[in-house]
């Protein structure tokens, strides 16, 4: 059966090597139906449309747009002049695909991007946390490589591992060019990448996964930024607490040896290294943005974030 929000076509064109996923055009919820909102509960916002005007169609100026709250269609005054139903109306960047240098695939702008636009909604089937969690062991039992899960609010995620679109394959970087934003549209909150700063056409364009360890494996940062952390997560509290030591003088993290037993856990989008996979992590919850996905045990993950992985 097909769920609304599914490609109809399902076909996506993908590169050879790319691990196949149904390719979906908005979140698909696997326990209740899309919300319906009540006349009552919509935000209608004041502007009126003045062709003399262009930033009066629902730009910077809206009501909506400043509480990142999306304007309802048969609502709002500017009518289909209104500007602030990017979500709704999928108005995507153009993004292309490609084979990173050691990092798997990652994603690039295939046209000018600017400061603030957006570029694409991070979608995928929404799930609660402690169904993540089963999915998780689900996962790894049938060795799983790629896995892409982000955490959406505090009581649900987005796993786009069977069921997504290209954000799931945005890379980590310490000076990430790129953000995640929550955005409420039509009652539910959804999730999109917005640029941080003017990207040109042929850049790979990269979100911070906000990575948390909280035990297991280190999971080494390749994302080749001057002020790199090393490791995913090295900033974290757990990971200054155990087994790694500051270095005076420099924000970088060196390895100490450890007979503590580990776990991984981790949060985000993107792309790192791979590595062999570990035992099941305890989830914890997180602030939310950006997605992270993380190659790492052979295999990518995403949790927390606000915005995007490793289990």
């Amino acid at each position: 059966m097909m769920h609304s929000g599914e490609d109809k076509s399902n076909v996506v064109q993908l590169p050879e090597g790319v691990t196949p996923f149904i390719h979906i055009t908005q979140n698909v919820f696997l326990r209740r139906k899309h919300k319906k909102l009540k006349e009552d509960d919509i935000a209608i916002c004041q502007c009126k449309y003045d062709t003399s005007d262009p930033e009066s169609a629902c730009v910077e100026r809206c009501l909506n747009v400043l509480t990142n709250t999306e304007c309802t269609r048969g609502y709002c005054q500017c009518g289909d002049t209104c500007e602030n139903q990017i979500f709704q109306k999928r108005e995507y960047a153009k993004t292309k695909l490609f084979r990173t240098n050691g990092r798997g695939w990652g994603l690039l702008a295939d046209e000018n991007i600017k400061a603030g636009q957006f570029i694409i909604e991070y979608c995928g089937e929404v799930i609660s946390h402690e169904a993540a969690k089963k999915r998780s062991h689900v996962y790894e039992a049938h060795e799983v490589k790629d896995t892409y899960i982000i955490s959406l609010d505090a009581n649900y995620v987005i796993d786009s591992t069977r069921k997504g679109n290209f954000a799931r394959f945005l890379n980590h970087s310490c000076r990430p060019n790129c953000e995640t934003r929550k955005w409420t549209v039509l009652g539910e909150t959804r999730l999109g990448i917005f640029a941080m700063k003017d990207i040109s056409v042929g850049m790979e364009m990269t979100i911070n996964y906000y990575f948390e360890w909280y035990a297991g494996a280190t999971v080494p940062c390749l994302c080749g930024a001057a002020n790199c952390c090393i490791f995913l997560g090295a900033k974290s509290q757990r990971f200054k607490e155990y087994n790694h030591v500051w270095k005076d003088g420099n924000d970088r993290y060196k390895v100490e040896p450890s007979n503590r037993s580990h776990k991984n856990y981790n949060i985000g989008s993107g792309s790192t290294t791979k590595m062999k996979s570990q035992r099941i992590p305890k989830w914890k919850k997180s602030r939310c943005i950006p997605k992270r996905k993380v190659k790492s045990s052979s295999r990518k993950q995403v949790i927390k974030g606000s915005t995007r992985r490793s289990y």
